[in-house]
């Protein structure tokens, strides 16, 4: 209805300048501008309000989403559970660095909550390397969550890694000695080196979810 409503506009639009310039032909080089300027007015206008058919899909495609929504709201719901796991570890860890920094426990016990820290996030490491996305996702949606899981397995690898890491200095250090600030030191040198960057996945959840919401008519 818009579209005709449109047409119509332009039409009516040049049989004006018509008319007017077969009545006003001295008239001429300022009717004919204002013609032009008239349609692409309408046209604009039309390219802005009447709204676009691309954005409609077929019945098949609209089950396919309604088909996929469900498979990726599990897994979306157990992923967010890694999420808290991880945040969990990294608290942890800091708390721990925090506490001996202080000096409020010892490198005993420093390196006992660090081992105990290091068994969970390796059993946690190791627990991701197989995982894969819902196979009954579409190719981009699984291609999408199969890099959600790529960088959350290198942030685990990460904070893994730096609780080692952590683990050794503090315990060569105590072995040999060194003062303790040189011990602070280190291990913030190596958590600047090997500490895992923040985890960033909102691109590729918010195309997801793009991609699995039904368009309005």
């Amino acid at each position: 209805m818009n579209i005709l409503l449109a047409i119509a506009v332009m039409i009516i639009i040049i049989i004006v300048s018509y008319l007017a310039d077969r009545k006003y032909p001295t008239k001429r080089i300022f009717i004919i501008p204002c013609g032009i300027i008239l349609l692409c007015l309408v046209a604009v206008y039309s390219s802005l309000v009447i709204p676009s058919s691309s954005n409609s899909i077929s019945t098949e495609q609209r089950l396919a989403i309604l088909n996929e929504q469900p498979y990726f709201i599990t897994w979306y719901n157990d992923y967010k559970e890694d999420i808290n796991q991880l945040d969990r570890f990294a608290t942890v860890y800091h708390k721990i660095i925090s506490n001996y920094e202080n000096q409020s426990i010892s490198a005993t016990e420093a390196l006992s909550q660090l081992q105990r820290l290091y068994d969970e996030t390796n059993a946690f490491n190791n627990s991701l390397q197989d995982a894969l996305p819902p196979g009954e996702l579409s190719q981009n949606n699984y291609t999408l969550v199969y890099d959600i899981l790529e960088k959350t397995r290198v942030y685990s690898y990460k904070l893994n890694e730096t609780v080692r890491q952590s683990t050794v200095i503090i315990n060569e250090g105590t072995y040999n000695q060194i003062e303790h600030k040189d011990i602070v030191n280190n291990l913030n040198r190596v958590y600047a080196i090997e500490g895992p960057v923040m985890l960033d996945i909102n691109s590729e959840v918010s195309q997801i979810k793009d991609n699995l919401t039904i368009p309005e008519n």
